[in-house]
Parts: C-alpha cells; sequence; structure tokens
C-alpha cells in the first residue's frame, strides 16, 4: 500500500461528487427551475464546504511540503492558480441566472473539467513525491491535513 493510500481514497471520495457536478451539467436543460436551484445549491454547498476548505487545507499543509521536497519554493504556484479558478467559477455559479441554462451548463461543465484535471495533477505530479519521501514526513503531512480540514469544515466561513 502507497503512504499516499489515505489521501488517494479522499480523493475518491470527492470524485464522487464531482460527477454528480457533470451529471447535473447535463441534466440542467430539462430540470424544473426548483430542482435546477436546488441542484445548484447542492453542488455550492459541496463546493463551499468540502472542497475548497480542501484545497485551502492543501494550500497551508500539503503545497508547502511538497515545495520542500522538490527543493524549489514557487513548485506548486499552479496548483494553487487552479484553485483559484476553480473558486472564481464557484463565485460565478452563485451569480448565475436560474434560467440561463447555457450558463449554468457552462460553468457545471467547466469545474468538472477544472477540478478533475487538478486531482490528477495531484495524484500524479505530487502524491509520488510523497509516496518516495521518509515514511515520517509522508505520515506528518497527511497528519497535520487531516487536522487542518477537519477544522475547515468547523468553520466554513473562515
Amino acid at each position: 500500500m502507497r503512504p499516499t493510500e489515505p489521501f488517494r481514497q479522499e480523493h475518491e471520495q470527492l470524485l464522487q461528487h464531482i460527477e454528480h457536478i457533470a451529471e447535473s451539467a447535463r441534466e440542467v436543460p430539462r430540470l424544473g427551475e426548483e430542482e435546477r436551484e436546488a441542484r445548484r445549491d447542492r453542488i455550492l454547498g459541496f463546493l463551499r464546504g468540502t472542497l475548497i476548505p480542501h484545497a485551502k487545507a492543501e494550500e497551508q499543509v500539503l503545497y508547502p511540503e511538497w515545495a520542500k521536497l522538490l527543493d524549489f519554493a514557487d513548485a506548486a504556484a499552479p496548483m494553487v492558480h487552479d484553485h483559484e479558478a476553480i473558486v472564481a467559477r464557484t463565485e460565478r455559479l452563485e451569480r448565475a441566472d436560474i434560467h440561463d441554462v447555457d450558463s449554468l451548463q457552462e460553468l457545471l461543465y467547466g469545474l468538472y473539467a477544472l477540478i478533475g484535471v487538478h486531482f490528477r495533477k495531484e495524484e500524479d505530479l505530487q502524491l509520488p513525491a510523497f509516496d518516495d519521501a521518509p515514511p515520517e514526513i509522508t505520515e506528518a503531512v497527511l497528519k497535520r491535513m487531516e487536522t487542518a480540514t477537519e477544522h475547515a469544515h468547523e468553520h466554513p466561513h473562515h
């Protein structure tokens, strides 16, 4: 078992929610206004309550440690940029007109693609460095990630 397996499993769980975003994007044209709004609210709840806090925890814990392993201070800048793009689209989704099916679909598909590619980058580019690192480093990082995400869930508005 790879040392980063717990992190990869968490990604698997998040990806199930992310599949729901693509599903909703496909279904938007066939949904009534109330159902459309309910879906958007549920997706925004997931993005704001789970995904974005997870991203913030990565920025505080995972990315600085990854940069240290690579000995390259700005290694994670592109990853942070992805997070900013996800947050910006989340805000646009919140403001989108519920009657504008095209915009809703575009934003949902965009979020789905952005998040999916971002996760692949973490799994293919970052996690192998932690799998190869001394186990105590990886264990400490995963523990700190857990604490940081739990803390973020308790205070979703910070």
